[in-house]
């Protein structure tokens, strides 16, 4: 899932959910990619959650990252350099501590629209009836930023996605987060005006289109994200696929750390 708001300072329970392993497929477009750089990447990653240990690995598994939500501490994982950091899983603020921050700090508030329709379509995925809903994110235009508009199109079943952040129920629950928008970043903060429901779940199909305006003639940029869940599992994980691999060694300036 994307993490677009300020994700700090409000510790909360993490309630502990079945096992579980999604497999997911993601295609990106970016019509502003430079001449020399590829307009489309692929990824794929697998996610494992077994109470509050996370795991979140790249495929072919170069990349790993392990979080415990009980400690919120994590290791960073580079399996061919064998090497290893450690890091502080990030704590999330709710809605009512945004709208505190924002009253003391209103020079940080960007006024963002959202409608969400449920177009009222049903599709089984892995055993699931799915969703459909389709959310529509608007940042108007203002003197610092020529706006956009994001369009997320997507269908939801009931599950718990992976959470590799460890984070609240109030993220999966709470319009700001549920919905974001990559149209505002730390350290300013979305004040989201939405209408319709919250979608909520595990997407199992989700189309991002994130489109910019383009300025002085030039032409929209234009990203689109695509991603699929191409396994789900609730089978019993092994506790030790959460521990630090063998063989590593700590390198505290691991992926670029100060």
């Amino acid at each position: 899932m994307r993490r677009f708001l300020i994700p700090i300072l409000l510790a909360s329970a993490v309630v502990c959910y079945a096992d579980t392993t999604v497999k997911t497929h993601t295609v990106i477009t970016d019509t502003g990619s430079p001449p020399n750089v590829q307009s489309q990447s692929e990824l794929r990653k697998v996610y494992y959650r077994k109470g509050s240990m996370r795991r979140r690995d790249g495929v072919p598994a170069s990349i790993s990252n392990i979080a415990n939500c009980d400690t919120r501490t994590g290791y960073l994982i580079d399996l061919n350099a064998h090497e290893y950091r450690n890091y502080k899983v990030v704590k999330f603020w709710s809605t009512s501590n945004m709208e505190d921050y924002l009253q003391k700090h209103p020079e940080d508030a960007i006024q963002i629209e959202s409608k969400t329709i449920d177009t009222g379509e049903r599709k089984m995925f892995f055993g699931h009836l799915a969703k459909h809903f389709i959310t529509t994110t608007t940042r108007p235009p203002d003197k610092n930023d020529a706006g956009g508009e994001e369009t997320i199109d997507a269908w939801y079943i009931d599950h718990e996605p992976p959470d590799h952040d460890c984070a609240p129920d109030s993220v999966r629950t709470e319009t700001s987060y549920a919905v974001g928008t990559a149209f505002v970043m730390p350290p300013k903060i979305a004040r989201l005006h939405h209408i319709g429901p919250t979608p909520s779940g595990l997407a199992v199909e989700r189309t991002l289109t994130h489109k910019t305006a383009g300025g002085k003639g030039l032409a929209d940029r234009i990203i689109t994200t695509q991603e699929t869940v191409e396994e789900l599992s609730d089978a019993t994980l092994d506790p030790s696929l959460f521990n630090l691999p063998p063989g590593l060694h700590e390198n505290p300036h691991l992926f670029g750390a100060k």
